[in-house]
This record gives structure tokens, sequence and C-alpha cells, in this order.
């Protein structure tokens, strides 16, 4: 390893061997760690952008030792008013995210009332799976095509309002 001199003001450096000693470590530890934590807050940054685009963000990276250490990162909507939706595990010793799609869809569905998401009903969303579901084995009879039509029509309008009130907030 190769060694770093780095020339700070007093203060800052006063701040910093205060915060050492506040943590019973050394400066050269502190800053180390500090640097870690920025590190893994970016990695984690980076695979919300990768799976949910702008509208997730993480805060200050959490370092856990359990059976293995890790570090939990929160993650909050990008909205007003945030709201925690998740948190990102990332493996201490690696660096490798241990969260998976799975992980962000849940985060994204957590943060719908953030985004002013509307819901379609839970019995209309019942009901358009039975019409589905029928549609695939049999030719069904005009009335329930009908309905099954209706259905569609009004999720697909509720997506598009709900993918309009994400593009103002995010654009705003």
């Amino acid at each position: 390893m190769r060694s770093l001199t780095i020339s700070l003001p007093d203060y800052l450096y006063e701040k910093l061997a205060q915060q050492a000693q506040a943590y019973d470590t050394s400066l050269e530890e502190l800053v180390l760690f500090q640097l870690k934590r920025d590190e893994v807050r970016d990695t984690a940054l980076v695979f919300l952008q990768k799976h949910a685009g702008r509208c997730l963000t993480v805060r200050e990276p959490i370092f856990k030792e359990v059976v293995h250490p890790i570090w939990t990162v929160p993650v909050f909507t990008n909205v007003v008013p945030t709201t925690e939706v998740g948190e990102i595990a990332i493996d201490a010793d690696t660096g490798k995210v241990l969260s998976t799609d799975k992980d962000v869809a849940e985060m994204i569905k957590n943060g719908h009332p953030s985004f002013g998401f509307e819901t379609f009903p839970a019995d209309k969303q019942e009901r358009l799976a039975e019409l589905l579901a029928l549609n695939g084995e049999q030719q069904l009879e005009s009335q329930a095509k009908q309905e099954m039509e209706t259905l569609l029509a009004e999720e697909q309008a509720l997506q598009i309002r709900n993918l309009e009130t994400l593009e103002k907030r995010l654009i705003s």
C-alpha cells in the first residue's frame, strides 16, 4: 500500500482528531472509514439509478457486523416529502451489492404514496386477472370481453396518469 499525505487546515485537522477520539480510533482509520462509507454510498446510488432511474435516492450508509460485516444504505424516495422505502445491502469485504432487482421493485412500490401514485382497486385487479386467465383458456362472451377491455383501458389510463405524475415530480 502506498502512503498518502494530505495537508489540512488546523481547524479541520482538530475536528477530525476529535471525531477519531470520540470513536476511540486513529485519525487514519477514521478517514479510511469515511472514504469507504462514501464509496459504498456511491455504489448504492449507481445500483439504484440503473434499476430505478432517479425516483429513489440514498442516505448515509450504516456499518453492521452481524454474521458477516455489511453496509446497509437507507433508500428514500426522491420527491418531497421524502419517504424511507427500504435499504440496499452491500458486502463490507467485497463491496458487492447484495440487494436484487426485486428489492428495488418493492422499494418503488413502497414509495407509491410518496410519488402521488394512484393504485388500481384490488377488486378490479382481481377481476381483470380472472378475465385474462379465462381469455387465455377459451373465447370470452362479448359481455365478458367488453368488461375485460374496459378494465384494461382503466388500468392503462391509471398507469399513464402515474407516469405523468412521476414525470412532473422528477422535473420539478
